[in-house]
């Protein structure tokens, strides 16, 4: 699986370059740096293509949550909002303007990391105190049964170690290799791990592990 591309949108030079060496630690690659919204706009009618906008907010301005609307009318790529603080307003309005996440750029390097895997992962990462407006905003999707998840300790250590291959982008055959066991063992590993941990693909179980504190095992 090759790298997720980030775009981020930041008109701090310094922040902009310290956190594209944090996100190029996971399996993110930073293809571009733009100053502002238009100069992302821009480089994506140039021809540059992301898979995640970070987007890199200052102060609560309806103004800076319309540049996010701007980016999501003309890109399909992700859209993170990363602000200064958990403002409830620009919370609000990125939402209404198609952000995916809304992070705070206090949080813990892992933390962010695993949020915007997540994010990739196709989910919804905000605070939680809005977990109620997204659950309104989401009325049209078929609700999902609670069930009890398992915690990663009940997981065997080479289970563990197929979801962290799995995080890692790792294909059945590579983490095979990886392991230094068959195929059709890393099938079988699988299998026990979607019974238990209640996954029905892939990146549901990639889902699970992240959010369970697992992270990607590098091959050797």
């Amino acid at each position: 699986m090759r790298p997720w591309n980030v775009m981020l949108v930041d008109h701090d030079r310094l922040f902009s370059a310290a956190l594209g060496t944090l996100i190029g630690s996971g399996p993110f690659r930073v293809c571009h740096h733009a100053a502002t919204v238009d100069d992302a706009q821009a480089a994506i009618a140039q021809g540059v293509e992301a898979d995640l906008i970070v987007v890199a907010l200052g102060e609560a301005t309806g103004d800076e949550a319309g540049g996010v609307k701007r980016l999501r009318a003309a890109t399909s790529a992700r859209i993170a909002v990363l602000a200064d603080a958990i403002a409830d307003r620009t919370l609000s309005l990125s939402l209404k303007a198609g952000a995916d996440a809304y992070l705070n750029k206090s949080m813990s390097s892992e933390s962010l990391l695993r949020a915007l895997q997540l994010v990739m992962l196709g989910e919804v990462v905000y605070p939680t105190h809005v977990a109620s407006l997204l659950i309104a905003n989401a009325n049209s999707e078929r609700p999902q049964p609670e069930r009890a998840q398992p915690a990663s300790n009940e997981l065997s250590k080479r289970e563990i170690q197929i979801l962290r291959c799995l995080l890692a982008g790792q294909s059945n055959k590579a983490i095979a290799r990886n392991l230094h066991i068959t195929e059709s063992t890393v099938k079988m590993h699988f299998k026990n791990v979607m019974r238990k941990i209640n996954a029905q693909n892939r990146t549901q179980a990639a889902v699970w592990a992240i959010q369970n504190g697992l992270s990607p095992l590098v091959s050797a």
